[in-house]
């Protein structure tokens, strides 16, 4: 938190000026949440992610079988015996 608010002068801001901060790590995200006393707004893809995810848990195995034969279809001489 020091290292943003020693940066920001260098804008002309300062810390109070602040909306929102970005960033592409959720462990970084949580400190900065806590170190300024917001709430933490979570990635909205990432929460998709592990819904679809938990949706796709009863569909492994056909998943599994359909991945082996995509793995297999790759080359173009397999791919044109279909």
């Amino acid at each position: 938190m020091g290292a943003i608010e020693r940066f920001l002068p260098f804008f002309g801001k300062t810390i109070n000026g602040c909306k929102f901060l970005v960033g592409d790590n959720c462990a970084v995200n949580k400190r900065l949440a806590n170190l300024m006393n917001v709430p933490l707004v979570g990635c909205a893809s990432h929460r998709l992610n592990l819904a679809v995810r938990e949706f796709l848990v009863p569909f492994e195995t056909a998943l599994d079988q359909v991945q082996q034969l995509m793995r297999k279809l790759r080359t173009l001489n397999q791919a044109a015996k279909l």
